[in-house]
C-alpha cells in the first residue's frame, strides 16, 4: 500500500510527503518513503502523539519517528529526500555474529588496553519478558525526561515522521546511517526481540534513540550503569564501533566491547 496524504491520522501538524531524491535513491524510486512535518514539534506534544501513534501502528501500518537532522534547521536529510530505502527484508542478509567477530578483530588491532575478553564471547542471552514493551515506550516518550532522552538533537525540537511500516522503519524510510542502514536495523531488530526495545528517533547519520522494554536484571559490570525501564537507551555510533555523544542525557546506551555491537544495550550514565 503506498504512503498517500489520505493515510496520514489527523491531528498532526503540517508535513509533507518525501520522494527520495533519484540522486541519492537512484531512479527507481519514485514513491514517497516518509511523511514529515514542515516544522519541530514541542518536545511534550512530540512525546505524546509518539505513543498515541506507536499504539496504532497495526491499524494504521506506519511507524512514527521523532527526526533529527543536520542543516539550516536539521532540514537534512529528512527534508531534501536525501534518502536510499531498501526493503523491510533486506535485513535477513546481515549476519551480526559474523560482523560481530570481525569488528572485535579489527577493534584489538588499535587498542592501547586489552580488550575485556581475549574473543568476541557471543550474543548476550534474552532478558526476561516483564511486561508490555509498548506500554513502557509510551510511558517513557510521555515523561519530561524520557523524551528529553529521545530527541536526537540538541538546538531544535524533534521533526515527526511517518514510515509505512510495521517493523523495520530504518530501511524503508531510506536513512543511510554511517554503516549502512540494513545493518543497524538487523541490530535493532535483534534487540528488539531480546530486550522489547522499540525504534523512537533517527538522528543524522550516527543516533538511534530507542526505549527498552525488557532490561537484563543482572548488566555487566563494566557498564556504569543498567538503564532504567523508564529511560530510553541510545546508541550513537559507527557499528559497532561506538561513540558515546557527550550531550547531557540521563542514561544511555551502547554497544560495548564484552557485549560488543549487537549483544545488548548496556546502560552508560552521562
Amino acid at each position: 500500500m503506498a504512503l498517500t496524504a489520505e493515510r496520514i491520522p489527523g491531528g498532526l501538524p503540517s508535513g509533507r510527503l518525501v520522494v527520495p531524491d533519484e540522486r541519492v535513491a537512484g531512479p527507481g524510486v519514485t514513491e514517497p518513503v516518509l511523511w514529515v512535518s514542515r516544522d519541530p514539534v514541542p518536545e511534550p506534544e512530540a512525546g505524546q502523539r509518539w505513543g498515541e501513534l506507536l499504539q496504532q501502528r497495526e491499524e494504521t501500518g506506519l511507524w512514527p519517528l521523532l527526526l533529527g537532522g543536520t542543516g539550516s534547521g536539521g532540514l537534512r536529510p529528512w527534508h531534501t529526500g536525501e534518502l536510499a530505502p531498501t526493503p523491510a527484508d533486506a535485513i535477513d542478509d546481515v549476519d551480526l555474529a559474523e560482523r560481530c567477530v570481525a569488528e572485535w578483530e579489527d577493534m584489538e588491532e588499535g587498542l592501547d588496553e586489552p580488550m575485556p575478553y581475549p574473543a568476541w564471547p557471543g550474543m548476550a542471552p534474552p532478558a526476561q519478558q516483564d511486561g508490555d514493551p509498548d506500554e513502557r515506550a509510551v510511558a517513557v516518550a510521555a515523561s519530561v525526561e524520557g523524551i528529553r532522552a529521545l530527541i536526537p538533537a540538541d538546538d531544535h525540537g524533534p521533526y515527526f515522521g511517518l514510515v509505512e511500516a510495521r517493523d523495520s522503519a530504518i530501511t524503508v524510510c531510506g536513512w543511510r546511517p554511517e554503516v549502512g542502514a540494513e545493518t543497524v536495523a538487523a541490530m535493532v531488530h535483534s534487540w528488539e526481540q531480546r530486550f522489547g526495545v522499540r525504534l523512537c528517533s533517527l538522528g543524522g547519520v550516527s543516533t538511534v534513540c530507542l526505549t527498552v522494554g525488557w532490561p537484563r536484571e543482572r548488566w555487566n559490570t563494566r557498564a556504569a550503569s543498567p538503564p532504567s525501564r523508564s529511560l530510553s537507551a541510545r546508541i550513537c555510533s559507527s557499528f559497532p564501533r561506538t561513540r558515546i555523544s557527550r550531550r547531557t542525557r540521563p542514561v544511555s546506551s551502547t554497544p560495548r566491547p564484552g557485549c560488543c555491537g549487537a549483544t545488548e544495550p548496556l546502560g552508560h550514565a552521562r
